[in-house]
């Protein structure tokens, strides 16, 4: 009886060590693949049309990750209201670092505002970080009677036409600057939205609407090549390779709505997880090629951190409701 009782006992502490070595090992393996991180492909949502400034933004920092990553990080166009869609479809996401998505100031300073279908929040998002900032571009046809803001206001004031212009989205700071300017300038004007910016600058282009809202990147070689005339622009000062465009204050309006552009994901990453993503963005960001193709493209290079940028967008609220408030008839409703 004894010598049964003491391998008895012997067994179960063979079993119990087995299922600690086991749980242990498990504990490892997991530990390991977290570090590991990523082990497959990376989704990127970019809520635009292909050709926009947020898709060529999306493709080069998706390639300049890549580099660092050693896996492919995979561009997903995913449009439809102003890039909403793609924020309500990623906030649903399993929060592991394989699915990221474009953000815009927009999505949570204009679009809570004034599209009340909104179906995600901004505490459904790890912010990571800011990429560029753009300011916004008021242009017409070179085939257009108006070459100048001013001309646009005589048209609209003395002939009481209604100035249609295009839009990458409705609510969008984009349309919101335009609205806002129109409304203040005592110009009639209508919406026109489109899935992006290249469906909207290709609006102007075919002489579809009388105005185009959009980036420079978007618009740039068009105005080079003579097809399309810049009439203002929202910049702080003077756009470098627009020196002859006035701004909108300089015009009266004190409005200075540049886009920010970041990069998010599904709220509740792990810590490893999210240092990974933010150091790969990081280097993104100084590769050598990525910053050649924002030179290219034309558009701005402005770094903040998670923290950072959502204090910025917090700040900004209270500034946007006031401007959205201000706005009753030019705000458009969804």
């Amino acid at each position: 009886m004894k010598k049964r009782s003491i391998w008895a006992s012997l067994t179960v502490l063979v079993l119990a060590g087995a299922l600690v070595t086991g749980c242990g090992g498990k504990k490892a393996a997991d530990n390991t693949a977290k570090t590991n991180f990523p082990t497959k492909e990376i989704s990127l949502v970019s809520g635009y049309a292909p050709g926009g400034s947020s898709d060529l933004i999306d493709r080069a920092l998706a390639q300049a990750m890549e580099k660092n990553l050693s896996k492919p990080v995979i561009v997903v166009n995913r449009e439809g209201a102003n890039g909403t869609v793609s924020l309500a479809e990623v906030a649903k996401n399993k929060a592991d670092g394989y699915t990221l998505v474009h953000g815009v100031s927009g999505h949570f300073l204009t679009e809570p505002l004034i599209n009340k279908g909104v179906r995600y929040k901004q505490e459904d998002f790890e912010f990571l970080m800011n990429l560029t900032t753009e300011p916004i571009v008021l242009t017409v046809s070179a085939n257009s009677p108006y070459k100048t803001w001013d001309d646009l206001v005589k048209a609209s004031k003395e002939k009481d036409i209604v100035m249609r212009y295009s839009t990458s989205g409705m609510g969008s700071l984009v349309q919101l600057s335009a609205a806002h300017i129109f409304q203040q300038g005592g110009i009639k004007a209508q919406p026109v939205p489109f899935k992006g910016g290249a469906p909207a600058v290709a609006a102007i282009l075919g002489g579809h609407v009388e105005v185009g809202t959009s980036h420079p990147a978007e618009v740039l070689p068009h105005i080079k090549a003579g097809k399309l005339i810049p009439i203002i622009i929202s910049s702080a000062t003077r756009f470098s390779e627009l020196p002859d465009t006035p701004t909108m204050k300089e015009k009266g309006f004190d409005v200075d709505l540049g886009v920010k552009k970041f990069i998010m994901a599904p709220k509740g990453l792990p810590a490893n997880v999210k240092q990974t993503l933010t150091e790969s963005i990081r280097k993104a960001i100084d590769d050598a090629e990525f910053k050649k193709k924002m030179a290219d493209l034309h558009i701005m290079i402005e770094v903040m951190d998670a923290q950072q940028l959502e204090n910025y967008i917090n700040t900004q609220k209270p500034i946007i409701k006031k401007l959205v408030d201000e706005l009753p008839k030019a705000a458009p409703k969804q």
